[in-house]
């Protein structure tokens, strides 16, 4: 979270030219390092917007580059496959790690910049719809229906806080803005998992069997440790035994329905989240959607994911 008297709106992360200067970087650790902090810096600029209660995707975004350095240097791939694979599996992560930062940073900082241009307009309606429009009218959200659904369901969080902020007093909103978030996130992170695919599939050697023995050895961390990818998504910490927040527990939304259908996710569970073959795109997704709503309102993961290096700006 940013220190007291820091404003989240001031990094050069929200500077397109800093994006691209960052995944041009040469040294892919010191990229990896910049990725995950301007992950963090973009995370934090949005939650000026949306709000700290709920984490927006790119705060998943800077665990999961953490996760990424363990890979490119080494530490994720079992010691007798090192020599074998060791480099192969490195480089394809790195290169992964900085095509999706550098596909998916730039929505986002339009996204911020079309608030911070106009304070007001999360008390005005009118200038949401000119927000959309605007957003609407670049071609990389004109090419995307994942991306498009996702910044119209972050509009509607935005419109549902004033609302909830006007003291409608309605619990019903709360649940409608944390679904809508949840949808926001999760078609993200659809859009991203295509980007990174063909990454994926050259880090994990060999296909099927091989795929699947692969994954058995990898995790994605968060504030609660490791999880394991071939396992179902665990209840967090956080919750003190609920397997989903309390917004979230049960899904109405009919987009969220739909994510849910689309990636083979039972809605009052998080029966069948497992990915027990990483490479299928499918299952990465399966899990996702579940690793997303079960952690969407724990606090501890804006901050930034322990051991990551300073990082100078090119």
């Amino acid at each position: 979270m940013p220190a007291p008297g820091v404003d989240p709106l001031a990094t050069a992360y929200l500077d397109p030219a800093t994006i691209a200067r960052v995944v041009a970087m040469e040294d892919v650790l010191a990229r990896n390092a910049a990725i995950t902090r301007g992950y963090h810096d973009l995370a934090l600029a949005v939650a000026a917007i949306l709000g700290l209660d709920h984490a927006n995707w790119l705060v998943f975004g800077q665990w999961a580059s953490a996760e990424a350095r363990r890979s490119i240097v080494g530490d994720a791939v079992p010691a007798p496959f090192r020599p074998l694979v060791g480099a192969e599996v490195a480089a394809a992560v790195a290169a992964g790690n900085a095509a999706v930062f550098g596909n998916v940073a730039p929505p986002f900082i339009r996204f911020v910049r079309a608030f911070a241009d106009d304070p007001l307009a999360r008390s005005d309606r009118d200038r949401a719809e000119e927000i959309r429009a605007t957003l609407w009218a670049h071609p990389q959200l004109a090419a995307s229906d994942d991306l498009r659904r996702a910044f119209t369901a972050y509009l509607d969080a935005v419109e549902l806080a004033v609302e909830i902020a006007r003291g409608a007093g309605d619990p019903a909103l709360a649940r409608r803005r944390a679904a809508r978030i949840l949808v926001a996130n999760v078609s993200i992170g659809a859009h991203e998992q295509v980007i990174a695919d063909p990454f994926v599939r050259a880090a994990i050697p060999g296909r099927w069997i091989v795929a699947i023995a692969a994954t058995s050895h990898m995790g994605i961390r968060v504030p609660d440790g490791s999880l394991k990818l071939d396992r179902d998504v665990p209840r967090p910490a956080y919750l003190g035994g609920a397997q989903f927040p309390p917004e979230l527990e049960h899904l109405v939304d009919p987009e969220a329905l739909a994510l849910a259908a689309r990636f083979g996710q039972d809605v009052e569970s998080a029966h069948d989240s497992d990915a027990p073959d990483w490479e299928s795109y499918a299952e990465r997704m399966g899990f996702i959607f579940t690793l997303l709503r079960a952690y969407q309102c724990d606090p501890a993961l804006f901050v930034l994911p322990p051991g990551t290096p300073e990082a100078p700006l090119p």
